[in-house]
Order: C-alpha cells, then structure tokens, then sequence
C-alpha cells in the first residue's frame, strides 16, 4: 500500500463530500421554478399595430412593449417571472407563485394607451407627459387619491382654464374608433375614470384624481400610470394557469418519485460492482450536485420537463460508469497493475460515451435553437446534464479509479484473498 496515495484520495473524496454539504442548500435555495411546480400562469401575447402617433418599427416595438412588461411586473412585487420574445412579433410571459393572478393578469396588459379625453374623445393628456405618479391617503374614512405630476411642457392652469366646466376621462388602451358614449355603457369599459377638473382637483404643476377607489384599486392605477403606455396593444394567443396546490402537489410527487427511483438505482449498483458501486454513487451524486449547481448559475427555471431532462441525464451518466465498469472487467490481464487496467478500460470506453453524449447534444441544441417554451426548457437542462453527466460520471470517475489503484489496496486485498 503507498499511504500517500491513501491520503490523497481520502482527502480529495472528502473535499468532494464537503463542497456538496456546505453549498448545496444556497444552490438549492436559489433555484427557480417554473409555474407547473409551484403555481401561477403562462401567457403568449401578440403584439398587434402601434397605437395612434406611435410609429415604431416591428422588432423595436416588441422589444420595447416585452421591456414594460418586465417593469409592471416588478412592481407587482413579483419574482424570478420569465420574459421571452417569440415569432418576431409575440411575447411569453410566465409569472410563477402567483397568488391573484387575475390582478396580474390584467395588470400586465392594461392600459395600453393611457389618455385623458374630453366626452368628444378628443386628447387632452397622455401618460408621455406624466413625471411622477403616487398615492395619498388623508384617513382611513376617506378614499385614497392618486396624484399626477406633469413635465414643465404642461400648463396645468391653461389646461384648467380650458376644461373647468367639461367632464375628462382616463382611458386605458384607447384605440380608433373608441366613443365615449358607448364605452361608458359598457360593463367591462376602458374608462377607468371621469368627471370635472374640480373633481380631480389641479394643481399648478399637477392633478390629483379622487373617486370611489379601495386601497388596492389605488394602488393598481397607481403603477399602472407610472409605467406609461404599451406602445401597441396586446392579442392573448394562449394561455394556461396553474393554481399553488397544483404545482406544490405536482413538485411533491416528483420528489418522491426521483428518490425512490435513485435509491433503486444506488441499491442496484452495489449489489452489482460491490464496492465500484459505492464509486459510482459519489459519481452520481457529483453529478446531482454539478447539474444543479450549472443551471442556478446560468439563472434557468425548472419545470417539470426539466426535471424529466435532469432524470435523462443521470440515466446517461449511470450508463457511463457501467460501460466503464464492465470494460474493466473484460481486462482478464492479471500481470497489469489495478491502474493500468483502469486507464485501458477508460481508453476503451471513451468513444462509445463520447459519441452517444455528442449524438444527445446536437440533439438538444437542435431543440434548443428551433424549440420554443417548454420543449427549449427541457433543451436547457438536457445540455447541461450531459456535460455534468461525462464529467462526473466518466471523468471525475476515471480519476478516483486511478487514484484507489495507486494506493496498492486492490492488489492488496487480492492478495489476501489468494
């Protein structure tokens, strides 16, 4: 036995054992999941024609129209959402841990164009000319007010002067051909707002709009105001929702599922290679940790097709340490060394891993690069589980099987054996 090469290994299995330990639960902390483990909704949105005055070319418009999005959602105090432009002219939206989803819902889409309008619909403010949006609340008796601070381009005054005896309107997401007379019929209207100038009381630099609004309606129209105008409207395409109960029992079940099934598997490999089982564990376990620990740093999503990549992947890895194993055990050559042994059967085995893990890559950069939504999910985390996969299950594998055959303990428990 070279006690060296015992301590070296001893050490490098427990270095392995203690960066799992210590960083595992801030890598597992940060991990994101998607709506289908832990609830919420998927909406696709088509980004129809810019609204009047707003001339912008198509990819810009998209492009400016996913930006705002992002921002109304962030006021929502809502976390880790997923924001993708598809088909050059829709945008995916997918807000995960949701508890009003109808509020976010319609908060993400509403008022597309923001305008005050006289009742002949014509201009007489926009959200382009607000500077600053808040809320005040006198007492709990009284009704919150929304303030509105406009640019030094406004005349507050001229613009009292001019419509101190007429009723004004807010709209959200006004098109051509909307009317007034027929929006406020409506049960479902635009017209978030109206009534006279001393109803919403101006100010010199500003207006204050005071209704009938809870706290929450308040505050809506509140953000809604500060993140200004779509630059075009929104078509939904599609949508599906996912309640928290749905996801967290969905998240459950696979849990348990994965851990019976990596038992079984852990089980199996002992009973087969003995103590290379208890090898090919560690391996296992190395690449959990090196797939997880891959997709947090590149911010990925999980879902449950990403899961079903994650388990695709440590299939592949386990095939590696079996074809490697086996290789080893074709090696009848008794006169070489356990490591020379070890460094032919990994030389053996390297094209037949390389080439079924390079066949599965181009596979899943292909579904990568024409896949879209969950199909480009699954794509992510199948890309890295195989390159977590060869190097944990072929590579670190190769290295501890060097390593414990340089220690001179196999040759040494055979001998005692003979």
């Amino acid at each position: 036995m070279k006690k060296s090469w015992i301590i070296s290994t001893s050490i490098t299995i427990a270095l392995i054992f203690l960066l799992i330990i210590t960083t595992s639960k801030n890598i597992l902390e940060e991990l994101k999941l998607g709506l289908d483990l832990q609830g919420g909704f998927e909406i696709l949105y088509e980004v129809q024609d810019p609204y009047e005055e707003k001339n912008i070319p198509e990819e810009e418009r998209v492009k400016q129209t996913a930006a705002l999005i992002s921002d109304r959602i962030d006021l929502l105090g809502i976390s880790e959402p997923v924001i993708t432009m598809e088909d050059e002219d829709r945008i995916r939206i997918q807000v995960p841990g949701v508890e009003d989803q109808k509020e976010a819902r319609e908060f993400i889409s509403i008022g597309g164009n923001i305008t005050f309008r006289d009742t002949d619909d014509n201009l007489v403010l926009s959200s382009t000319d607000f500077k600053s949006v808040g809320i005040e609340q006198y007492s709990k008796d009284i009704a919150p007010v929304v303030t509105i601070e406009f640019g030094d381009s406004i005349d507050m005054r001229n613009v009292t002067k001019t419509y101190e005896n007429q009723r004004l309107a807010l709209w959200l997401d006004y098109v051509d051909g909307d009317a007034y007379i027929k929006e406020k019929a409506k049960e479902d209207s635009k017209i978030l707002f109206e009534g006279h100038l001393e109803d919403a009381w101006a100010k010199n630099t500003g207006m204050a709009i005071s209704g009938e609004f809870t706290q929450k309606e308040a505050e809506l129209l509140s953000k809604a105001l500060s993140t200004g105008d779509l630059p075009a409207p929104l078509e939904e395409i599609s949508s599906q929702s996912v309640s928290g109960h749905l996801g967290e029992q969905a998240l459950k079940n696979t849990m348990v599922a994965g851990i019976i099934a990596m038992t079984l598997i852990f089980l199996f490999m002992i009973w087969r290679y003995r103590w290379l089982g208890l090898l090919s564990i560690l391996c296992m376990i190395s690449y959990l940790y090196l797939a997880i620990g891959i997709f947090v740093f590149l911010e990925g999503v999980l879902t449950l097709t990403g899961l079903a990549a994650f388990i695709l992947g440590l299939g592949m890895a386990i095939d590696a340490t079996i074809i490697t194993f086996e290789r080893l055990k074709e090696i009848e050559d008794r006169r070489l060394l356990f490591e020379e042994r070890v460094m032919q059967a990994s030389n053996r085995t390297f094209l037949t891993i390389a080439d079924a893990h390079l066949t599965t890559l181009i596979a899943a950069a292909g579904l990568f690069v024409f896949g879209v939504g969950s199909v480009k999910g699954f794509a992510t985390m199948l890309l890295i589980s195989i390159v977590a996969g060869f190097l944990t299950c072929y590579a670190l594998l190769r290295l501890l099987l060097y390593m414990i055959g340089e220690t001179k303990l196999v040759e040494w428990s055979q001998e005692r054996k003979s």
